[in-house]
């Protein structure tokens, strides 16, 4: 069924996903004020680590609720200064109090972060910013309890400083890293116009759509460890489903994205197995059967193999792809071979996606560049199968349609309504024997555009032969047409501006006759209606020729 096929699916999942962040973004309360900078550590904390394993836990050996206390005395230097630090699926709670430990009844609540939500267990990663009061006095205690003992820090670099100082300092850590990002993004909207246009101009470049959307997805996918996601979302719940979303689409994609560049390359049964894997992590997860960190190692064991299956089904195709696919697959897999030996042999903190990171861009650069020339060729084909269309079905003089096109419209009419008009200029030999064939083209020429001030569609079928082709007009019609258009010669031959060169020459001047016919019963043809049009067109010729003469 259609709406059963991978591409459907995977546009529900997204738009599920939109679902998720924009419901999360309205239940979710209680989020701390935006506080951001790192201008001086604050050193001395006092800490104390507090394991309290719940009577039933969740998972076991897993999830247990880890406990950081940290106590600073409150000096006249951080009065009214904001205290920031970064924690991983924590939930955090500052106190003012006048003990070391934890806070009693009598403790200044100053700080909150973390809902306890029903579908997850984590809180996210959060970027926290703590204000002292001017007033502050005594201790200030931070209690930090921690979902997943593998997140659990046993103390936090804590920074100091005004809001503006903290935030722009934050900024500008990520500052390359965002840039990059937004890059990838806007390549990957760009990507995605050019499949737009390319699709309106019926130019087939599918690749441009799945890697487009790759690109986006991957870009906000590396944005959301960054403080700039932080930043922009103001609520860590958000920022959490965006995350997890956002890495469990990217395979999907990635699996569109190689059929549309690899001959022959199936991905149904591999597509449905992995949707189906996430799918149900997915639900393990979000029941609280599972957490992130299990349901992530399990995505990416699958996604290793995935990967191996992939690598092992393009390699046998590899010759069959386009030279510039190739080049550029080749040039990513050496940007992530060079990350993976960074990572093992030179320094495992820090960004570690900074190289495939830079090749993926390079790659978007060579796709983008790959697309617009697809683009580009296929637009002058068709603008080149347009002028020659034009060509075969217009006559290059008077612009009116030929023979040709007269048969191919012709053919479109219903010929119970259909209505010819045959005209027939006088004079042309004369004009061309004393003025030239430069005074023939310009009695052609005046001819076509007083036949078309009258009729619309105007076909030159000879040299000094014309027919209108008229639809749904009876014998009265006909007449009153005629009428006007012998009207109009004798406003052209009156007037004489439209004869450019020739408009004081007296011999130069409009003459045209004119038969018409209309469909009658027993016809089966246009060419009958039109056969009767030129017999009237000829006597009206004769008639015309007979006056000269006299």
């Amino acid at each position: 069924m259609k709406w059963l096929s991978k591409k459907s699916l995977l546009i529900c999942l997204t738009l599920l996903m939109l679902v998720v962040v924009v419901v999360s973004m309205i239940v979710t309360t209680g989020m701390p004020v935006r506080e951001d900078a790192v201008n001086m550590v604050l050193d001395d904390w006092t800490t104390e680590q507090v394991i309290d394993p719940p009577d039933e836990p969740y998972y076991s050996g897993e999830k247990t609720v880890y406990q950081l206390v940290m106590s600073h005395k409150v000096t006249s230097e951080m009065r009214g200064k904001v205290i920031s630090f970064r924690t991983n699926d924590s939930y955090v709670d500052a106190y003012l109090t006048d003990v070391t430990g934890t806070p009693e009844d009598d403790a200044v609540h100053i700080y909150h972060f973390g809902e306890r939500l029903k579908i997850c267990d984590s809180p996210g990663t959060y970027t926290h910013f703590i204000r002292l009061p001017e007033s502050a006095a005594g201790q200030v205690t931070i209690c930090v309890e921690t979902v997943y003992a593998n997140k659990f820090m046993p103390s936090y670099e804590v920074a100091i400083g005004t809001q503006n100082e903290l935030l722009f300092n934050y900024l500008r850590q990520n500052l390359l890293s965002g840039i990059s990002n937004v890059a990838m993004l806007l390549a990957g909207v760009l990507l995605v116009v050019i499949y737009t246009v390319g699709r309106a101009k019926h130019v087939s470049a599918p690749e441009t759509l799945s890697l487009g959307c790759l690109s986006i997805v991957f870009a906000v996918n590396l944005n959301c460890p960054l403080f700039l996601n932080q930043f922009l979302y103001q609520n860590a719940v958000v920022q959490y489903y965006v995350n997890y979303f956002s890495l469990f689409l990217l395979p999907l994609l990635a699996m569109f994205y190689f059929e549309d560049i690899v001959p022959d390359l199936r991905i149904k049964w591999p597509f449905y197995s992995f949707l189906v894997l996430e799918c149900v992590l997915s639900v393990l997860h979000f029941t609280g059967i599972a957490s992130y960190t299990r349901t992530v190692k399990v995505f990416s064991a699958a996604l290793g193999i995935l990967a191996v299956m992939f690598i092992v089904m393009i390699a046998k195709r590899y010759r069959q792809m386009e030279k510039i696919n190739r080049i550029s697959l080749l040039l990513l897999l050496a940007f992530v071979c060079s990350n993976v030996l960074f990572f093992i042999f030179v320094s495992t903190v820090g960004d570690q996606t900074f190289i495939v990171r830079t090749g993926f861009l390079l790659y978007l650069a060579l796709s983008v560049v790959n697309g617009l020339r697809k683009l580009m060729v296929e637009m002058n084909r068709e603008r080149e199968t347009r002028l020659l269309q034009t060509l075969a079905y217009t006559d290059n003089l008077t612009k009116l349609g030929n023979r040709y096109a007269l048969e191919r419209d012709a053919r479109k009419c219903v010929l119970e309504r259909t209505s010819i008009v045959s005209m027939d200029l006088n004079l042309l030999k004369m004009v061309n024997d004393t003025f030239g064939h430069a005074g023939g083209d310009m009695l052609l020429q005046s001819a076509a555009k007083c036949m078309t001030s009258v009729y619309d569609q105007v076909y030159r079928v000879g040299g000094d032969e014309f027919i209108a082709l008229l639809d749904g007009k009876d014998s009265d019609d006909l007449q009153r047409l005629y009428d006007r258009l012998k009207q109009k010669i004798t406003e052209m031959n009156d007037s004489r501006k439209d004869y450019g060169a020739f408009s004081r020459e007296a011999e130069f001047r409009l003459s045209i006759a004119v038969g018409y016919s209309a469909y009658a019963a027993g016809d089966s043809s246009y060419e009958q209606i039109m056969s009767r049009a030129d017999a009237a067109m000829y006597a009206e010729k004769k008639t015309m020729h007979h006056g000269r003469s006299r």
